[in-house]
């Protein structure tokens, strides 16, 4: 049977239309694909339309090198979130996918293509009637769904070698899996097919290591295969990196992604990650594999970012090339609208070579090709790694001097160009309406991009290495040296707050409005769309950190701390039972080792609220304890802490003591109403000082004198 939306025709069975059980999701889908819908601009808040409708799906494969006259066959095609990269390049594409309600979706999304064609049903029933080879094979999910097709001990690799039987002899057969040691499982994130914790490592789920798809690649018969790494996950991945290109520190930083359900944060991601590249281990942690079975091409892409999560008319691709000459970088639109912005780096190449040359500088060289831009792979070394090593070093004098010298650096290029600074129509389009307080100078074409990592040492001078972001609107001097050192400083904690901004002669009035300038910039580069990071705000589960976790867990638990001779230390501390009675009150009997000589108690983690109603030392008969607290006593209603590590401090424990008995009650707060407490009592407490004041009670005798 077949089904026609527009220029594309769907065959199907039509017994195996009416036996499907069609997710409750599709009909949804369908209707926004059929009103046109956008994820980037629409308001509908859910994983289900962000998995099958966001144009960042395609990231995982629209940068592979498929030519004009070559054909595709995408299999497992489900509801078309990666045939639009394929349909823009190549002569034809076959999709294959054993949901009729999802073939529909696609062929209704993809009407208006020319070079479509949809098979529906049992996927591998569909190839055998295949009466062609492809140049191409895409089949993201075929790992993870042999094992429902193949009762062979090796299902994966029967699936495998099928599929290569299709390929012409110089194709491409694309696989792509979950890795089942991924990084985010050991953090905590669940199982995606299994929707369970901890599954793929405990070799329950459908994901497999790099080493098990090796095996798999080497009992299929293949050759020729690279491996490839898609970050952050293979669902919205903007960055691919291989193992010629890997991850650098510092770059793997958008990692919480749990858009479709809860998940635990057990470890910083990015910091384990730092560690796994210095000790060159990333792949094996890779949450996502994708590999490529085949022939290496001449002009290999080893690496490549995505910048499309932004306006249309910014939406590019930059790639890393690696050929026998050496590497190139390229930069390539990624939609209409972006290829005039490509365009024009070849003009401002041009324009900051003639102003950089004059103070020694010189921008990186540009060509344009097919509408595409080339530029020079420079090798060198980045002021941001310059400066990174004076950190590490802790040679903090030595760094402030470096950002007075790119201070000066800057100021001395952009000189011949400086002018009084003005407000014009596209500065307020582009960063708003600040009210400066002093006069400031700025250049009339400035590259927003001089940043530290866009700075390199070569052989032949400083270069700057990217300026995509140009533009002939003038901006003060003084938000170009902000903006870079406040994109160091952002992911650098430990020298945020050595006033690095003031010896440049920024002051913190100045940040705010230069903070402001920057938000309406990002605004505008956005022009009303939604990005991925927004959407996850809005649809992600829950995020359970270690802390909360731990804290959940210590809900009815106290922690004692005992001085053995040495201080209170954390390795003189036990936990014990606080549950309360029904009364609320708890009841605590605390044996204390020999030799104790001074003991604290933490009633909470939390701020709170602590009423002690006896506090006695056990010593042949029983005694009051005296205490201290890091709280603020409320009279009869008790302590209450503003903090999180509340404290009762002992401070009368006669040595031999062997046990503390202790009643009490523990109210817990939000911060926000402990906070409210405590400056409405400070306001009570300073109403008394002032109603108990000599010239109060004057004032208030000289009243009693005027009303006699």
């Amino acid at each position: 049977m077949q089904e026609t939306f527009g220029n594309v025709t769907v065959t199907y069975e039509e017994s195996e239309a009416k036996l499907e059980c069609v997710r409750p999701e599709d009909a949804k889908i369908l209707e926004l694909v059929e009103a046109g819908y956008d994820c980037r601009y629409g308001n509908e808040s859910s994983w289900p339309v962000l998995y099958h409708l966001s144009h960042l799906r395609a990231n995982l494969t629209s940068w592979l090198p498929i030519q004009g006259e070559e054909t595709v066959l995408e299999f497992g095609a489900d509801s078309g979130q990666l045939t639009a990269g394929f349909l823009q390049k190549a002569k034809k594409v076959v999709c294959i996918e054993k949901s009729v309600s999802r073939s529909r979706i696609l062929a209704k999304r993809y009407s208006a293509a020319d070079n479509l064609e949809v098979y529906a049903g049992d996927p591998w029933k569909c190839l055998e009637e295949q009466k062609q080879t492809f140049d191409w094979i895409i089949a993201p999910g075929v790992l993870a769904e042999a094992v429902q097709y193949f009762r062979s001990e090796q299902p994966q690799a029967e699936a495998v070698e099928l599929l290569r039987k299709y390929l012409k002899p110089d194709g491409h057969l694309v696989l792509v899996s979950d890795n089942r040691f991924g990084l985010k499982y050991w953090a905590g994130a669940l199982e995606p097919h299994t929707g369970r914790y901890f599954d793929s490592l405990e070799g329950n789920g459908h994901a497999f290591s790099k080493r098990e798809i090796e095996n798999i690649l080497v009992q299929s018969g293949c050759g020729a295969y690279e491996f490839y790494y898609p970050y952050p996950e293979r669902w919205f991945p903007m960055s691919i990196y291989s193992d010629a290109w890997l991850p650098k520190t510092g770059e793997l930083n958008q990692n919480l992604r749990n858009f479709e359900g809860e998940r635990m944060v057990l470890f910083d991601e990015e910091k384990v990650f730092d560690q796994l590249i210095a000790d060159g281990r990333f792949s094996e942690f890779s949450n996502t594999y994708l590999v490529i079975v085949g022939p290496k091409s001449r002009e290999q892409l080893i690496y490549t970012k995505y910048s499309n999560d932004r306006a249309e008319r910014f939406m590019i691709r930059t790639d890393i090339l690696q050929s026998p000459d050496g590497y190139m970088v390229r930069k390539v639109p990624v939609s209409e609208e972006a290829k005039e912005h490509v365009q024009q780096m070849k003009q401002w190449e041009q324009e900051l070579e003639v102003l950089y040359c004059q103070n020694g500088l010189h921008a990186n060289r540009c060509e344009m090709k097919d509408g595409q831009a080339y530029f020079e792979f420079l090798e060198g070394r980045t002021w941001e790694a310059k400066l990174d090593d004076l950190r590490v070093q802790k040679d903090y004098a030595g760094l402030a001097a470096e950002l007075l010298h790119y201070k000066k650096l800057l100021t001395e290029t952009l000189r011949p160009m400086l002018k009084t600074f003005q407000k014009s129509e596209q500065f307020v389009e582009m960063f708003g309406n600040p009210e400066f307080a002093k006069a400031y100078e700025g250049a009339t074409v400035n590259n927003l991009d001089w940043i530290f990592g866009n700075l390199m040492e070569t052989e032949q001078g400083i270069q700057i290495i990217d300026y995509e972001w140009t533009f002939a609107v003038q901006v003060p001097v003084e938000y170009l040296i902000w903006r870079a050192v406040s994109l160091y400083l952002h992911s650098r904690e430990e020298i945020r707050d050595m006033g690095l901004m003031h010896q440049l002669g920024i002051s913190e009035a100045e940040e705010r409005i230069f903070e402001e300038m920057e938000h309406h910039f990002q605004l505008w580069l956005l022009n009303g769309s939604r990005t991925i990071g927004a959407h996850y705000l809005e649809t992600a589960g829950e995020t359970l950190t270690l802390e909360e976790l731990l804290r959940g867990s210590r809900d009815h638990k106290m922690k004692v701390y005992v001085d053995l001779g040495n201080g209170f230390s954390e390795q003189n501390t036990f936990w014990i039972e606080t549950k309360p009675d029904k009364r609320g009150i708890i009841h605590l009997e605390i044996l204390l080792p020999q030799g104790t000589k001074g003991v604290r108690l933490d009633p909470s983690e939390e701020t709170c609220l602590v009423k002690i109603r006896r506090l006695l030392g056990e010593l042949g008969g029983t005694y009051s304890l005296q205490y201290l607290h890091n709280g603020r006593e409320l009279e009869d209603q008790g302590i209450l802490y503003t903090t999180q590590d509340a404290q009762i401090v002992v401070t009368n424990l006669v040595e031999g003591t062997g046990r503390i008995y202790a009643e009490l009650t523990v109210q817990h707060f939000h911060p926000d109403m402990a906070y409210m407490c405590m400056n409405l009592l400070n306001r009570v407490r300073a109403a008394e000082r002032i109603y108990n004041s000599a010239p109060f009670r004057m004032l208030k005798k000289f009243k009693q004198m005027i009303r006699k």
